[in-house]
């Protein structure tokens, strides 16, 4: 049935055989107890030990033929040892001694008056399995860098092992990882076909992460120098779906040096951390897991995987969803951004508001650090800035003083004096002949204006707009605002103010220390975009 030998062990048995007695229940019975000692079985050729056991034994047993059945009370396994083993080719080696259906053949003894199919030829039901010190040796050298590790001192119960349809056996058992790592293993499972049901928690406590290092190298590209790992792992089959639901608990994690691996996923890891990491150096989050057991291309490491790629790839090309989440009000806000007002580089109410929930978001992630990018809107930015100096400027003109803080607010242009002053502008900038072309130009406008509304009729003419009376001193505002000396040095000057008001947002109210906020030069956004100002998150390692 396997390709392996058996090295040692001993078998003894002491009880009462009984055939062809009525009474007996049974055409043969044999009930006593037995002991199958010192058990070392290796796979064919090798020395290690494939599977073992100091002692197998139990004081309750019955085996039956005709009809058949095999019964055991408590099965007492002590010094139980084990080899799992992942090969370089992916095989495993529990898989890999176990020869092909046809070489070992079932034989099939069938119940007085019928025949048995081969869920019930032989049922049997093991009340109890009660394990003591056993180990189980796990490594995994399909790895670029092979990893092992033991679990030692494992002991617990198995109750309820039997051939009977929906069966469930129950399962307690604990051990211990390594040096100072926990193991625990609780639930139920249908013995004979756990594909139809399953429901198994297994809980890791305190388990050094550099052990992982070959793991983490081959999947992410980078080793772990330290941390701690705990897990709690729930999976649920029924009908060959599987549903798991894993919490997984990091602390101090610290990634090392890279590592070459083709499968290796191509993501900012040390952000995803950060964003990951709480106050206290603490990663903890769900990772729900579905999947198709009788699917061939099934893997339930796999599986996992693809679910921890998946969480990590949505927060780091989300970065600031996720940081976001971590604060009342903050789950869906769009936070990367700052909106501003055209030429202006005061951080509007709504966009306070925003920056407070950041603020307190990235205290609760100390690791990240904030890039800050003022930027401008080179026409809309530039059009305010040209429109405020001039303002500015004819204020000046008109004899009112101005703090350097204060708006000069609208132009009155009905205002005679508000013209003239315009017009002594418009002069001194493009001279006198450029004036009186301008007013040629705004009379033959009106001039045309009134003939039309005339040849529409006295009650359309009576109907139309009144004549503005500063519309002069509004196209000699904006000719004078298009060539006000305002440009790329000023909305540079802008970008930074900006970038000032959001870092004197989060710093001053006690939120975040300047160290953790990086500004970076100015830039301009699309011509057709919103004025913003960028926010960018790396982390402080």
């Amino acid at each position: 049935a396997a390709t392996v030998d058996l090295q040692s062990g001993t078998f003894s048995t002491h009880g009462t055989l009984r055939h062809g007695i009525k009474t007996a229940g049974a055409r043969t019975t044999y009930q006593g107890r037995f002991r199958a000692g010192n058990l070392r079985v290796t796979e064919a050729g090798q020395k290690q030990t494939l599977v073992g056991w100091r002692t197998l034994a139990s004081d309750q047993l019955t085996v039956q033929l005709e009809p058949n059945r095999l019964d055991i009370g408590d099965l007492r396994v002590a010094l139980l040892t084990g080899k799992f083993i992942i090969e370089k080719n992916r095989s495993i080696n529990l898989a890999n001694v176990i020869k092909s259906g046809g070489e070992a053949k079932k034989v099939e003894t069938p119940p007085p008056g019928g025949t048995a199919g081969p869920a019930d030829s032989f049922p049997y039901r093991v009340h109890r399995i009660l394990v003591s010190d056993g180990r189980v040796d796990f490594a995994d050298l399909s790895l670029p860098t092979p990893f092992g590790t033991k679990i030692h001192e494992l002991k617990g119960i198995v109750a309820g092992i039997s051939s009977v349809r929906g069966a469930r056996a129950q399962v307690e058992l604990d051990g211990r990882v390594d040096a100072y790592g926990i193991a625990k293993i609780n639930g139920e499972l249908n013995t004979a076909d756990p594909k139809t049901f399953t429901d198994i928690g297994v809980i890791f406590r305190n388990v050094e992460m550099s052990s992982l290092s070959p793991y983490s190298g081959k999947f992410a590209g980078r080793k772990i120098d330290s941390g701690k790992l705990s897990v709690d792992l729930k999976y649920k089959v029924a009908k060959g779906q599987l549903a798991g639901d894993n919490q997984i608990v990091v602390e101090r994690l610290a990634l090392g040096e890279k590592v070459e691996s083709p499968e290796a996923m191509n993501l900012p890891l040390d952000l995803a951390i950060a964003l990951l990491e709480d106050s206290s150096g603490v990663i903890d989050l769900g990772l729900p897991v579905k999947g198709d057991l009788d699917s061939p291309e099934f893997s339930i490491g796999a599986v996992v995987w693809k679910a921890f790629v998946n969480l990590l790839t949505k927060i780091v090309t989300s970065p600031f969803r996720a940081l976001g989440a971590l604060v009342p009000g903050g789950g869906e806000e769009l936070l990367n951004s700052v909106a501003f007002e055209p030429g202006r580089p005061d951080v509007p109410p709504p966009e306070k508001e925003k920056l407070a929930i950041l603020g307190d978001a990235l205290q609760k992630r100390p690791q990240l650090k904030l890039i800050v990018q003022g930027r401008y809107n080179p026409e809309t930015d530039l059009q305010e800035l040209r429109t405020a100096s001039l303002r500015r400027a004819l204020a000046v003109s008109l004899g009112r003083k101005l703090r350097r803080s204060t708006e000069p607010g609208p132009v009155d242009f009905g205002s005679p004096e508000t013209g003239k002053a315009l017009e002594v502008m418009f002069a001194e900038r493009f001279g006198n002949d450029a004036l009186k072309a301008l007013k040629n130009e705004q009379n033959a406008a009106e001039d045309k204006a009134k003939k039309e509304m005339a040849a529409k009729g006295a009650a359309s003419a009576a109907e139309g707009e009144p004549r503005d009376p500063g519309q002069f001193a509004k196209a000699m505002f904006a000719r004078l605002a298009e060539s006000e000396p305002i440009g790329g040095q000023e909305l540079a000057q802008l970008a930074e103010a900006r970038s000032r008001a959001i870092v004197a947002e989060l710093v001053d109210p006690g939120r975040l220390p300047a160290e953790r906020i990086e500004v970076k030069p100015p830039a301009a956004v699309d011509s057709q975009d919103p004025v913003s100002a960028a926010l960018s998150l790396e982390t402080e390692r």
